[in-house]
């Protein structure tokens, strides 16, 4: 075990040398080199068409010149990307609290799920809802971290209406409500982004509760979201991947759905291949006892083997033929609306060093801020 160990710590510390060494023009070349292939499931979504290609050439520019100063510390321990400072090339214009808004663009599956009379069909919609999503959080960039205090406010073109607050700074907590215009449901939670880079991949969660209340008989589903990685940070194919298991419960109703996200292949030639095939299987209970089962793939399709509405609805969902809602932001913002932001408002207006002079000084403002809270005896750290 020692030997392993020490190998291992060797391999980091020549990795963390080569990076300290390497040139710009030496990462361009390592371009579709990535020497750990995807092992299983569809692959995930690859950004690899020319438009990706130039603005990765763009961004690993800019990156590898940020990353000479923590190189070291990726390679060999990783780095929490919530606890550091990133260069504002890895974003996109916008806050999370507006992307998160992006997430639920299928919510029409809600109102589908509202208005069954059978708790097991509502069950079934609300779980295409959450992987129908899935495919909407894909971006070649990443969202502005939220500043305690931030607000979203949007409505969807059919009246729902959605409300988003950063409540907590370290760890970062992001909260909201979704409602539908007649009170039929109610969509709530809360989302903690976990997120580390090591070497050539970022890995990462949105841990947290997403829950769904029905007015009809007052039951409420809850479930998480999975895990993701993205692969070729620095060189090679970029991929984004999800996955892990997602469990949904209607307690009230006593009925659950287990949902695994690119499973493992299991043993067994034909059974093996089968689930290699599928991105997304699962299974709906009413308590130990399976009543449905289903499969799909993120990024195109989710559909039940027996379905809802006594076996008329069986694909919920697919992205050829299912209608996006984007929300359209309030006119009459609260003042701590994100869209009010400076370095968002730069980063909008194409001028990135503009943008990075105020993330940092945002930034600043924020750990002053929580000094002053934490000096004036506050509960706690947020």
């Amino acid at each position: 075990m020692a030997k392993v160990c020490d190998s291992q710590r060797e391999a980091a510390d020549e990795a963390a040398e080569v990076l300290s060494n390497l040139h710009v023009d030496d990462v361009h070349s390592l371009n579709d080199k990535d020497p750990e292939p995807d092992a299983h499931g569809q692959g995930g979504y690859r950004f690899d068409t020319p438009e990706h290609q130039q603005q990765l050439r763009e961004q690993r520019t800019q990156l590898w010149n940020w990353l000479k100063g923590v190189g070291a510390h990726m390679f060999k321990e990783g780095i929490n990307l919530t606890k550091i400072s990133l260069p504002v090339c890895l974003f996109e214009p916008r806050s999370f609290l507006e992307r998160l808004t992006t997430n639920w663009e299928y919510n029409s599956l809600l109102v589908a799920a509202a208005a069954c009379a059978d708790p097991a069909d509502r069950l079934r919609y609300v779980v295409a809802f959450a992987v129908s999503g899935l495919c909407r959080q894909v971006s070649f960039h990443k969202p502005f971290n939220p500043i305690l205090g931030e607000t979203y406010q949007a409505v969807y073109p059919n009246g729902i209406e959605v409300y988003c607050e950063q409540i907590s700074h370290h760890p970062p907590i992001s909260s909201w409500q979704v409602y539908e215009p007649e009170g039929k449901f109610v969509f709530f939670g809360n989302g903690n982004w976990v997120a580390g880079i090591k070497g050539n991949s970022v890995k990462g969660r949105q841990t947290g509760t997403n829950c769904v209340t029905f007015a009809s008989d007052g039951a409420s589903v809850e479930y998480e979201l999975p895990g993701l990685q993205v692969k070729g940070v620095l060189w090679g194919t970029r991929v984004l991947k999800y996955s892990g298991q997602m469990v949904f419960k209607d307690v009230k109703n006593g009925l659950t759905a287990t949902i695994d996200v690119d499973p493992q292949p299991q043993a067994g030639f034909l059974t093996g291949w089968f689930r290699a095939k599928k991105a997304v299987v699962g299974k709906l209970c009413r308590g130990d006892t399976v009543i449905d089962t289903c499969h799909g793939n993120w990024l195109h399709y989710f559909e039940w083997d027996k379905g809802a509405n006594g076996g008329r609805a069986k694909r919920l969902w697919d992205i050829r033929t299912a209608s996006v809602t984007p929300a359209v932001a309030v006119a009459d913002p609260l003042p701590s609306d994100c869209r009010n932001r400076e370095d968002v408002v730069f980063l909008k207006a194409k001028d990135q060093p503009k943008s990075q002079e105020w993330k940092l000084t945002l930034e600043e403002r924020q750990r002053r801020d929580r000094k002053l809270r934490k000096e004036g005896g506050g509960v706690n750290e947020h």
